[in-house]
């Protein structure tokens, strides 16, 4: 393939390798992709901390990938749950709270599509409370979220709910310790934030809201799992263990190979030389991570696991260099432990 033709099949259906189920025809890219596309969604109408929102063209395409497999893949009938095994602030509460928006206000749900019930559940009622307050809200003042908000009740636009015009809700909470606070509900998708802090009976049983589910598989709904490991046979753990484990490869400008970034199997600091360039384990071209990135694919270690599994740390931040992650060691951040590192940098379990 040339190297005209194999940029344009990356932006097209770069995701159509990174996960199996992402498999679009190519006669349907181009009419899925302009009218539903989360992307394009977010980056037309969202801002995030006042800036506007952009993940294309500047590195960050491993986090458009999973947008777009969220908002385009998951909820289909023959979707699979995700485990998102992340460091800490690489961007997900936002990825989280955009995405809620799409699915509210983009007008694809309750208008072509179903309504659809989205649930955001965090270990506690104050972490909830906080992100509806601040991170919510603010993204929902966008003015395409407003004009599609429901406004004929005051109890529509609450801490805890939100209801939109065209029968799509947002719901923020906590399912409590055992999950009580769950029942007699309905849902079609939890995002379960902080999964790591969330008892697994809590878990369990909020997944009961999902037994009427209008999307994803019949019976199950759309679920997804997001936090930032700690220990190794937690419950967070055995999820990954279930997984697919994918990690995302950059793509060579010289040989065109896939190479990873971050692997457990490989030493990252042997292909991050120094700055933003990297080597690749191919051939040994230096180039720029961010656009190696704008290129690359997720790859699978176990393609047919219960669940699709995406691991993404702070390496695959497009403004970190490689030498503020490694003033983060513990030899060289003395506020920073090796679990910490581990953890919350590097986003491996201990």
């Amino acid at each position: 393939m040339k190297r005209r033709e194999m940029i344009q099949a990356s932006i097209l259906g770069g995701i159509g390798a990174a996960f199996p189920s992402l498999a679009l025809a190519k006669t349907k890219r181009h009419l899925i992709y302009e009218n539903h596309d989360p992307v394009k969604f977010c980056e037309d109408n969202l801002k995030v901390d006042g800036q506007k929102f952009r993940i294309t063209g500047n590195g960050y395409k491993p986090f458009a990938d999973i947008y777009r497999h969220i908002g385009l893949e998951a909820i289909k009938q023959d979707s699979k749950p995700m485990v998102f095994v992340k460091g800490r602030q690489v961007g997900f509460i936002s990825m989280l709270t955009n995405l809620e928006c799409y699915f509210a206000a983009s007008g694809v749900f309750g208008t072509e599509r179903l309504p659809i019930r989205v649930f955001h559940l965090f270990p506690s009622l104050p972490v909830a409370t906080h992100f509806s307050k601040y991170k919510l809200a603010r993204t929902m003042e966008a003015e395409v979220v407003q004009a599609q908000l429901d406004k004929s009740y005051p109890y529509n636009d609450s801490l805890g709910f939100k209801q939109f015009k065209n029968g799509n809700q947002i719901w923020t909470d906590s399912p409590g310790y055992y999950g009580d606070r769950m029942r007699g509900r309905t849902g079609d998708l939890i995002f379960f934030d902080e999964v790591q802090d969330i008892n697994q009976e809590a878990v369990e049983s909020a997944q009961k809201i999902l037994t009427q589910a209008n999307y994803g598989p019949k019976g199950q709904g759309v679920q997804l799992y997001f936090g930032t490991p700690k220990q190794k046979k937690s419950y967070f753990h055995k999820l990954w263990e279930d997984s697919s484990q994918h990690y995302f490869h950059l793509r060579c400008g010289k040989c065109n190979e896939l190479f990873p970034l971050y692997r457990p199997d490989v030493n990252w600091e042997d292909i991050w030389l120094y700055g933003y360039t990297v080597k690749c384990t191919e051939c040994s071209h230096k180039q720029d991570k961010r656009k190696a990135a704008e290129y690359g694919q997720w790859i699978s270690w176990r393609p047919e696991e219960k669940y699709i599994g995406v691991h993404i740390n702070q390496l695959y931040i497009p403004a970190f260099t490689k030498e503020v992650i490694l003033q983060q060691k513990p030899q060289n951040n003395p506020m920073n432990t090796e679990m910490v590192y581990q953890n919350e940098v590097l986003g491996e379990f201990d």
